[in-house]
C-alpha cells in the first residue's frame, strides 16, 4: 500500500509555506508533489516519507488533510511506455496521475484509480512493478 497525502490550501500568500514548514519541522520529507489551483484554494498532493505522521501533524495545525491510497507503477523511461500503462488501464476509472520521479532507465507515475484492485492485477500481470510504501521510498532515493 502506498499513501499519498492531499493538503487543501488557501491561495493566498504564506498558506503553502505553513505546510512545507510544519513537515520541515518534524523531519517529514516531500518526495513529489502536484499541485493544482483555483482562485480561492489548492490542493496539494503530496508522497512524504511519513504519511500518516505528517497527516495527523497537518491536522493538528487545523489544516485540512487527508490520506489516500495510490498505486505507484514504475515504468520504462522510454517513448510510449507511459501511453501504453494509460491504455491498459483506460477502463479502470482512473482519476488522476502524475509523475513522481524520472531517472536515465526509468520514470515513477502515481494513480489514483476506483477500480484499484483490478487494475493493479491487471498491471502485475503485465509485468509492470508497483511499489509498495517502502519500495516507493528506495527506488525515489535511487534517482
Amino acid at each position: 500500500m502506498t499513501l499519498q497525502l492531499s493538503v487543501f490550501v488557501e491561495n493566498k500568500s504564506g498558506s503553502l509555506t505553513r505546510v512545507t514548514q510544519l513537515l520541515k519541522d518534524a523531519d517529514i520529507n516531500i518526495i513529489s508533489f502536484a499541485l493544482a489551483d483555483t482562485k480561492e484554494y489548492g490542493l496539494l498532493r503530496m508522497m512524504v516519507t511519513e504519511p500518516e505522521k505528517a497527516h495527523k501533524l497537518l491536522k493538528e495545525d487545523h489544516i485540512s488533510a487527508s490520506l489516500t491510497e495510490v498505486t505507484a507503477v514504475a515504468i520504462s523511461n522510454k517513448v510510449g511506455t507511459l501511453h501504453d500503462l494509460l491504455l491498459l488501464i483506460e477502463d479502470y476509472d482512473m482519476q488522476y496521475m502524475y509523475v513522481f520521479s524520472n531517472r536515465d532507465d526509468i520514470a515513477g507515475v502515481i494513480l489514483k484509480i476506483s477500480k484499484k484492485e483490478e487494475a493493479e492485477k491487471l498491471l502485475q500481470e503485465k509485468g509492470y512493478q508497483l511499489l509498495d510504501h517502502n519500495s516507493f521510498y528506495r527506488f525515489c532515493l535511487d534517482c
